[in-house]
């Protein structure tokens, strides 16, 4: 299937740094309990638990938001998104009635990621304000975050 244009973004820097924060503090807590044998805290939690919160917040979490991007593809056939690494669609041209190229409020969705309004529908962004809003022909939107968004527009071939 030919690409006509593909976008892929990822959060801006300072999105990571409370995420690296709170690594740290993990990996701190599982060295200073696990590994040196003295209780971090007043009062220490069990080593089971240190390990499951270095487990989730010192490698998952991390590892989760390092690789975590968002990818956007026009197709011959349709609109490939994709959340890596939670979510894939695929919007095909023949369920859409309009595309346009738009500056949105990301609290309106209530901020970046995979957002869900009541009246607007889905939010797939990961930075910025600039998108594209696809509405289609059963009444549903679908908001695109793109700093591409009138290139990407400029491909998609509706009939």
């Amino acid at each position: 299937m030919k690409v006509y244009i593909r976008e892929v973004q990822r959060a801006p820097w300072y999105f990571y740094v409370p995420v690296i924060l709170i690594a740290c503090l993990s990996w701190y807590e599982f060295f200073q309990q696990i590994i040196f044998r003295v209780p971090f805290g007043n009062t220490p939690a069990s080593n089971t638990e240190i390990w499951i919160i270095w487990i989730a917040f010192g490698i998952l979490t991390p590892f989760i938001f390092l690789y975590m991007k968002l990818v956007t593809e026009i197709r011959e056939d349709g609109i490939y998104v994709r959340f890596v690494p939670f979510v894939k669609r695929f919007f095909a041209y023949h369920e859409i009635k309009h595309v346009k190229a738009c500056t949105y409020n990301p609290f309106v969705y209530g901020g970046w990621g995979i957002r869900w309004h009541p009246t607007k529908g889905w939010a797939y962004n990961m930075r910025g304000n600039k998108g594209i809003l696809i509405e289609f022909k059963n009444g549903k939107q679908v908001l695109i975050g793109s700093e591409k968004s009138e290139e990407l527009v400029h491909y998609i071939k509706l009939d």
